[in-house]
């Protein structure tokens, strides 16, 4: 394990072997071409909204490695249900005890991040008793990214979980006009404090408004916002999965500028239910960029879990995505699924995971720059990107075999110098891999054995 403490490392040391073999020329090769055909933008982040790891002592260090080792262009922030849990009480602790310090070490850190807000669940915003009290049990909070007085709940009759028998809420009617200026709210009072809101979810994974309403939300949530408060690009639907996402985008009408209301079409992957070639297709055919806000799939504790599941993240890059956002960027020390920073609740050691170390790699490659097509050989998955004069190569060997002798060929692209920087992960190497030099080449290609099990990431420097 390696372990980052305070900005001190720990074991160091390469182990030796684990990188795969260079290979002679004569064998037969496997053929992956690099198109030079530039395709999306490439616009990536952390996720910030749920706290629940976060550690105030450790700001500093934590912003740091979130937005400035790895070179995020934004992170997504909680509007809190609990600023304004019931109507016109406002309670301030829900943004002064952890958001706005999260915010202002961000700020500090990197004093151009962007910040992306979106609605917290309202399930947060209770404690367990007041959960038991208020809806009948713990696990009865309605699902919902707003509090309670916009959606309007009503009982319809009972039900019963963990044998007790408790109410049944279902959704009333959504007050829009509540909506609209609990929305200007949050971005007066962030102004407030001195931050800008570049990007704002208008929910949630809930469908809790409609693209009409959203038309509407566009127009008046500016009409209330203080002179210097800025209006956000919208962002929505964020749905729960990819088929939920393109049935709210099929509801767009097409035709009395309501496409023109909504700046990103987005989603999550909390389920795979649906295609998210098919999302992005249809994001596309309106001429609006397909994000992904929650990024599922690229899970794991163990350092070969976490290499195999980076998968998640490529089929992304492969489909067209262009925003792109982690969930539950800090998690606990003894590692989370989805984390990528692990940080201890009292010591201040902190655990860069190999996911981070990945994602790292990527972000600071990337970001900014633009996709290219690439061929995906047998058990593999591929990715490839351009920024400037540096050609990001990606390759995923999910077999159990080497891929033997494989040759990336550039096409017009001519790489410049003698040699090609890459790194490996493997489960036998240390979380931020194994990074070596590369000589089997020609001017437009080269040519590596990959590993079995194994990532590799070539940084070429091309003419």
């Amino acid at each position: 394990m390696v372990l980052s403490c305070k900005g001190e490392s720990i074991d160091t040391s390469l182990p030796s072997g684990g990188e795969g073999p260079e290979i002679p020329d004569s064998e037969e090769v496997i053929p992956v071409n690099v198109s030079e055909t530039e395709k999306q933008d490439i616009y990536l982040g952390i996720d910030a909204e749920r706290l629940w790891y976060w550690k105030n002592y450790i700001k500093d260090e934590l912003a740091d490695l979130g937005v400035k080792e790895l070179q995020s262009k934004f992170v997504r922030v909680a509007i809190n249900c609990k600023y304004e849990r019931e109507k016109g009480v406002k309670d301030e602790t829900a943004y002064t005890e952890d958001i706005l310090v999260m915010m202002e070490a961000m700020k500090k850190a990197n004093p151009n991040i962007e910040f992306f807000a979106s609605p917290r669940p309202l399930g947060e915003a209770y404690t367990k008793e007041e959960k038991e009290k208020i809806w009948g049990h713990e696990k009865n909070v309605p699902w919902s990214p707003v509090p309670a007085w916009i959606m309007k709940f009503k009982q319809n009759g009972t039900k019963k979980i963990d044998g007790v028998e408790v109410p049944k809420w279902v959704d009333g009617e959504l007050d829009l006009d509540a909506l609209i200026q609990y929305y200007a709210d949050y971005l007066n009072y962030m102004g407030s404090k001195g931050f800008k809101i570049t990007y704002l979810d208008v929910t949630n994974e809930k469908a809790i408004v409609n693209p009409a309403q959203v038309k509407i939300m566009n127009e008046q949530i500016r009409s209330k916002l203080d002179p210097g408060v800025n209006m956000p690009k919208l962002i929505g639907p964020s749905s729960w999965n990819y088929k939920r996402g393109i049935a709210w985008i099929n509801s767009i009408n097409t035709g009395n500028g309501e496409v023109n209301a909504i700046d990103i079409l987005s989603t999550h992957n909390t389920n795979e239910e649906g295609s998210r070639e098919n999302f992005v297709k249809k994001a596309q055919e309106l001429g609006k960029a397909p994000w992904n806000t929650e990024v599922h799939g690229w899970i794991g504790i163990e350092t070969k879990d976490e290499i195999m599941n980076s998968e998640s993240l490529w089929n992304h890059f492969r489909a067209g995505f262009v925003g792109m956002s982690t969930w539950l960027f800090y998690g606990p020390f003894a590692g989370k699924n989805h984390s990528m920073i692990w940080a201890h609740w009292q010591d201040g050691r902190i655990i860069k995971s190999t996911k981070y170390e990945i994602f790292k790699k990527v972000v600071n490659n990337v970001n900014g720059g633009k996709y290219v097509d690439i061929d995906m050989p047998n058990s593999a998955v591929t990715a490839a990107f351009i920024k400037g004069n540096i050609l990001s190569v990606w390759i995923l060997n999910k077999s159990q075999d080497d891929l033997k002798n494989v040759e990336f060929r550039l096409g017009g692209r001519k790489i410049k110098g003698s040699s090609i920087e890459y790194t490996v992960w493997n489960e036998n190497l240390p979380k931020y891999g194994s990074s070596k030099e590369l000589t089997n080449m020609t001017q437009k290609s080269f040519k590596q054995t990959i590993g079995a099990e194994s990532l590799y990431f070539f940084k070429v420097e091309v003419e």
